[in-house]
């Protein structure tokens, strides 16, 4: 596995991050021996770099997998909070480091921003990290961000220094902008020194039929130092190393069950999937919640803003 070194942050990291959502409680639900044994083995397969939030769930999943592993310093782990004020971003804080058994979180990362005025508006937050990173509790910041407004308005920060941002072949799920406007941000941002790792590189399983396109688009652009890929099975992982390690196992056998958002039958229609839908996927209509199957990119948000556990990614 390649490795590259995250901007100027100092950390060395494997081209493939291992996205930790679609494991979890939000999509396929493995439970945490099945889940963290997964991303065991991407660690024995050189994956150093794992990417979750605390929206996710997935916390005890990334604990189980670092049990007994020899070089735990080695493991570079960013998660996210949606907090905003101080009291808030303490106590996600105090929950990545308690719920993952780590005394140290390599990168803790406001969630979903939308521009530098989101940014501006969580500072509250942001100055318990500052903290926190010269108690050493943290050694680096950054954001993640569906919009090009985000790119730009982390551009602003110094004290941003890593950017995940929503990029893929055909700029599916991309907010504020085409897919040639988010690259011009991430290139702005890349020449700043920030470290880029992109997110939805297949559009949520939309790119899954151009599979090694998507992946290739990425992993040729000089701007993106990591690429975050979710993978729920065994299969999935050795495939997608087979092909970052450039020896790609044949497809002939191997077929790519289908994802879609799904709605149980005691869903209430209340509406708060779609205020939390970051791509405005989802409307209710004649008492029932319609997906845009176009614009959504199988996040999760969506169910974990749900009141009655009514929404599910499968």
């Amino acid at each position: 596995m390649e490795y590259r070194e995250l901007g100027t942050t100092g950390l060395q990291v494997s081209r493939m991050c291992f996205g930790a959502l679609t494991i979890g409680p939000l999509q396929r639900n493995l439970s945490v021996a099945e889940g963290g044994r997964l991303i065991r083995q991407a660690l024995e397969a050189g994956i150093n770099f794992i990417d979750t939030a605390e929206l996710y769930r997935t916390y005890p999943y990334i604990k189980e997998a670092l049990k007994g592993w020899s070089r735990p310093e080695q493991v570079v782990i960013a998660t996210k909070s949606y907090a905003y004020t101080a009291e808030g971003m303490v106590q996600s804080l105090e929950k990545a480091r308690r719920e993952m058994d780590l005394d140290v979180i390599p990168i803790f990362m406001l969630h979903e921003q939308e521009s530098e005025y989101t940014i501006k508006g969580h500072w509250p937050a942001l100055e318990v990290l500052f903290e926190a990173k010269a108690k050493g509790i943290v050694r680096t910041i950054g954001i993640s961000t569906h919009h090009v407004a985000g790119v730009l308005g982390a551009c602003k920060y110094p004290e941003i220094e890593v950017v995940s941002p929503l990029i893929n072949l055909t700029g599916i799920g991309i907010q504020g902008g085409t897919r040639d406007e988010m690259l011009a941000a991430i290139q702005q941002a890349y020449s700043m020194g920030k470290g880029i790792y992109a997110m939805k590189p297949l559009g949520g399983g939309h790119l899954i039929s151009r599979r090694r396109d998507a992946f290739s688009f990425l992993l040729e652009l000089p701007t993106v130092h990591s690429i975050a890929v979710g993978m729920k099975s065994t299969e999935e992982l050795e495939r997608n190393i087979s092909f970052f390690e450039g020896t790609p196992l044949p497809d002939e056998d191997f077929v790519q069950p289908e994802r879609k958002l799904h709605f149980d039958e005691w869903c209430i229609a209340c509406g708060q999937c779609v205020q939390a839908c970051p791509n405005k996927a989802l409307h209710i209509e004649s008492e029932r919640v319609i997906v845009d199957t176009d614009k959504c990119v199988f996040c999760g948000y969506c169910g974990a803003a749900c009141p009655e556990f009514a929404v599910k990614v499968i």
